[in-house]
């Protein structure tokens, strides 16, 4: 049976193991420590549910930052499946549920908008919560309308099932097998009563299969005024290298490329940020003293409005103006001491000579020219003795000026692959004015 899924052989023992815990029951919570693939058990276990023909509508429920990112995760790991992401106006969403999809991708939002349509008009075989500890007060509406949705099977999915109290846990299991679990039973009993439905596993637990740094690329896209306010910059931009400038140089190129960058960062006036969401459902994960996550970014300024959203987490910020005293006093206060905390780093300051070995985490809030520059930052956490793997998320921007930039990046690398024995660490040089003005063509999209 296991061996029908697709890609299957490039899961790790334990995936392997997760995955056929999943398709063996219509009750799950899969709540394995983040970086060690939830989602890629999933998609494949989704695969041999639809491979065996006990599934025909699959509903997968997440933050609305991460619906791209499981998009592709499906097509990368799946095989002709059709999937949809839930979007657009009440009647948009109303006619894809009704259209002949497989795999519908919906944010809590969108489900919390459409459950009374979904109560009483949709069936699915399967019900799929991603960072259900977005559902652990049992009373909210998020909850309740999870709850109402019309399944056969319900999987959960988080690696942090029990953030505050026991209720959270209670919450989760109130959508996976309602009346398994209520607030009166001893620690004992609810272990009991959940062994069969739950499975978790630690970094620590599966070391020995663990390559030494994990990386993932976690697709994304701008939403509301951020997206509108992209899309004017790079018309804008666009029209002036043949309108305003005739003969523009690279460096006014370059400068409008920076604009969209920060842009794909943070909107302007009003800070909203696909990002952010983001990095927000990444923090709600950390809560444990070996939880330490690295943030880079290119810009000073996106680091100090990433400073002022975080809450209730120990923040250090770390970037060139510093003197060394405050420089050093930084990295021994996030080296020395517990989490769960967050270190934010300018690439500039932070990308060479640093050790960070206890980081646990690292983002690229942003993405450099030169891969070889992102792989010294990376390397800032994955020195000798570390004990544990490097979880490494790099965020990028779909239909943006970052993903042309990474496609170009990727073409440079390829000529290099066959010839530099070492080409990660390669200078892929400069990008010339024609690939620049490439990057800026909206026609692309």
């Amino acid at each position: 049976m296991i061996q029908d899924a697709a890609n299957l052989k490039n899961l790790r023992p334990y995936q392997c193991d997760g995955v056929k815990f999943l398709f063996d029951r219509d009750n799950a919570l899969l709540a394995d420590e983040m970086g060690l693939g939830k989602t890629v058990q999933t998609a494949v276990a989704l695969h041999m549910l639809f491979l065996q023909k006990k599934c025909k509508k699959i509903l997968i429920i997440c933050p609305a930052s991460l619906c791209n990112n499981w998009e592709s995760e499906l097509r990368k790991w799946t095989s002709n499946l059709k999937i949809k992401i839930v979007r657009g106006s009440l009647n948009d969403r109303k006619a894809i549920y009704w259209l002949p999809f497989q795999v519908y991708i919906a944010s809590y939002e969108t489900i919390r908008s459409d459950i009374d349509f979904l109560e009483k008009e949709i069936f699915f075989n399967l019900v799929v919560l991603d960072e259900a500890q977005r559902i652990k007060n049992i009373n909210s509406s998020l909850a309740l309308s999870c709850r109402l949705l019309n399944r056969e099977k319900s999987w959960a999915l988080t690696g942090t099932p029990l953030e505050n109290q026991a209720d959270d846990l209670i919450s989760i299991y109130q959508f996976i097998k309602p009346g398994l679990l209520h607030a009166a039973l001893p620690l004992h009993e609810i272990h009991s009563r959940i062994k069969d439905f739950f499975l978790r596993r630690k970094k620590i637990d599966v070391l020995n299969e663990m390559p030494p740094i994990i990386i993932q690329d976690l697709l994304l896209e701008m939403d509301g005024l951020q997206k509108q306010e992209y899309d004017l910059e790079l018309y804008n931009s666009y029209n002036s290298i043949y309108d305003e400038i005739p003969k523009p140089s690279s460096a006014y190129i370059l400068a409008q490329i920076t604009k969209l960058k920060q842009i794909c960062n943070f909107e302007r006036n009003s800070g909203e940020s696909c990002k952010m969401e983001a990095l927000n459902t990444i923090i709600e994960n950390l809560q444990g003293p070996d939880d330490k996550l690295v943030v880079f970014s290119q810009y000073v300024e996106t680091l100090k409005k990433i400073e002022i959203r975080i809450k209730n987490i120990p923040v250090l910020f770390y970037y060139g103006q510093l003197d060394m005293g405050t420089r050093s006093r930084i990295i021994e206060d996030f080296e020395k001491n517990i989490g769960p905390k967050i270190l934010l780093i300018s690439l500039k300051a932070g990308g060479v000579g640093l050790n960070l070995s206890t980081a646990s985490l690292v983002i690229l809030f942003d993405r450099w020219w030169n891969p070889a520059v992102e792989n010294q930052a990376i390397q800032r956490g994955h020195r000798f003795g570390r004990l544990m793997p490097l979880h490494v998320i790099k965020f990028l921007i779909k239909n943006s000026i970052e993903e042309r930039i990474q496609s170009i990046i990727q073409r440079k690398l390829e000529l290099f692959i066959g010839y530099i024995e070492n080409a990660d660490v390669a200078d892929i040089g400069t990008f010339s004015k024609e690939e620049l003005i490439e990057i800026l063509n909206p026609s692309l999209e």
